[in-house]
């Protein structure tokens, strides 16, 4: 765990993200190693992107950063932890977000799911060994994310254009706002302590290399079998965002298939 903590913090330092989550969290990542093998990531969306020139080099120094940083950091963390153990810590990691995700249930009018989300912190927070198991999974309350960009969609904000922010990777000023409001509706951002400081950091970088590790063979493959790896990220994202507002009930049925993928359980 030593090992793991200083990977983690270090992974959080260089990155500058010092009181963020990277991508969504909250999104089981192998939710989204799933999504990557059906989505269509063909090179479209150019018109939700006016800024491009910015994005691409902004996206050519995230990448950069991945392929020397966080790729290698994530292979260490998958060489010394357990399939089971890596479940665990995504687990653990999602449910001390419940706050963020209790508050934009109800600011979305979303009542059921925001009893959902109590339901299922009471539950894995107590029979889940403090959330590292998932019993309220097998009792029929499924996992859902909400951060405040998907609040503010639901409220009627337009996305704006699509933005590739430093080290944190494809966003909308919309959404690259929520993230920054979503900070404040988390109980550890407001103790300003040693611990407390040592304790965002800490989970910040969990996250980080929790999430890029389920991830490395889909985005490889992305990254092979796409024209313009740049581009696919980008429909992907958009793609995904629209999904997530809608909280699943969009339709991809008139998609085209992206082509196939190996089975992402075979990670061993």
């Amino acid at each position: 765990m030593r090992l793991f903590a200083y990977i983690a913090a270090s992974c959080l330092v260089l990155s500058g993200a010092a009181e963020a989550q990277l991508s969504g969290a909250g999104d089981d990542p192998e939710d989204i190693a799933r999504d990557l093998e059906t989505a269509d990531t063909s090179p479209d969306g150019a018109d939700a992107d006016p800024w491009e020139g910015f994005n691409r080099k902004m996206f050519a120094i995230n990448d950069g950063f991945d392929q020397h940083l966080m790729i290698p950091a994530a292979k260490a963390y998958r060489t010394v932890t357990h399939k089971k153990q890596r479940k665990g810590i995504r687990n653990f990691l999602a449910n001390l977000r419940t706050p963020v995700i209790l508050v934009n249930d109800l600011l979305q009018g979303e009542f059921s799911r925001a009893g959902d989300t109590m339901g299922r912190f009471v539950i894995n927070s107590t029979i889940g060994f403090g959330g590292m198991g998932d019993p309220a999974e097998r009792l029929g309350i499924e996992q859902h994310s909400e951060d405040f960009g998907q609040t503010l969609a639901v409220w009627g904000v337009d996305s704006g254009p699509y933005l590739v922010l430093p080290f944190f990777g494809p966003s909308t000023l919309r959404d690259g706002f929520g993230a920054g409001v979503d900070l404040t509706a988390d109980p550890a951002f407001w103790v300003r302590t040693d611990p407390a400081t040592y304790f965002r950091f800490s989970r910040a970088g969990a996250n980080i290399v929790s999430a890029r590790e389920p991830l490395i063979e889909p985005l490889a493959d992305i990254r092979t079998d796409s024209l313009d790896f740049y581009a696919s990220i980008r429909s992907f994202y958009l793609q995904s965002r629209k999904r997530e507002i809608s909280n699943g009930r969009t339709n991809y049925e008139d998609l085209p298939d992206i082509g196939e993928f190996e089975e992402f359980d075979d990670l061993e």
